[in-house]
């Protein structure tokens, strides 16, 4: 049988795989609930949020009202939170609500758009959730930079290797991103051990990550 070789779409293929792989594995960073309702809070008890709710509270009129349309209403389970000493002036972060809510502070067209300092918050809830979401960013960062780090392993190991047996002798692991009938048309041509130590080593794959990878993958499916 012919060899299998690795072409662009296969390769492309078989990456996206490894990723979806690893994003099975992740857990993304929040905050607990208690931040969450804590900041919800604030936007509740903020003056803009009441004065716009007790007005459509007390006049329930039709959209063509002027002063209606011009109400901030924003319906979402998410926030948006910017103003707690990120990287960037502009830094924001995304934290899921456990239910959808409506505010009238900011429109936002799929969250609830906040700057921490804005809220009605005590001087100790404001550093204690400042605090808490800083925290929260910075292991998103870390958990953006690992993955990056992993998707680049990949991407040697795929640019390392000509064929799907290279690949499968390179890092036989890397056999969960590829569809069983590719495999069965391999060409089983046989490749020394040196020769895949070779290619390990001028790619320099980190093969225990990418294994490491595989099995957690398979254990939370």
């Amino acid at each position: 049988m012919a060899s299998v070789r690795l072409g662009k779409d296969l390769r492309k293929t078989i990456f996206r795989a490894a990723e979806k792989a690893y994003d099975s594995t992740a857990t993304e960073a929040t905050v607990d609930n208690d931040i969450l309702e804590q900041i919800w809070k604030g936007i509740v008890d903020h003056p803009t949020h009441q004065a716009y709710s007790k007005y459509v509270a007390d006049h329930k009129r039709s959209t063509e009202n002027f002063l209606y349309q011009q109400i901030k209403k924003t319906e979402s389970n998410r926030l948006c939170v910017s103003g707690y000493g990120g990287e960037k002036e502009d830094h924001r972060i995304y934290l899921d609500l456990p239910t959808t809510r409506t505010s009238y502070i900011d429109y936002g067209y799929n969250a609830h758009h906040v700057e921490l300092s804005d809220l009605h918050l005590s001087s100790v809830q404001y550093l204690a959730i400042k605090d808490k979401i800083k925290a929260v960013s910075e292991k998103r960062v870390q958990a953006a930079t690992d993955k990056q780090h992993y998707l680049r392993q990949i991407k040697a190991l795929l640019e390392s290797c000509n064929t799907l047996k290279q690949l499968l002798d390179t890092q036989p692991s890397m056999r969960e991103f590829v569809d069983d009938e590719l495999v069965r048309d391999m060409h089983k041509k046989v490749t020394r051990e040196s020769q895949a130590r070779e290619r390990r080593e001028i790619a320099q794959v980190d093969s225990d990550l990418i294994n490491q990878v595989v099995l957690t993958s398979k254990l939370v499916a």
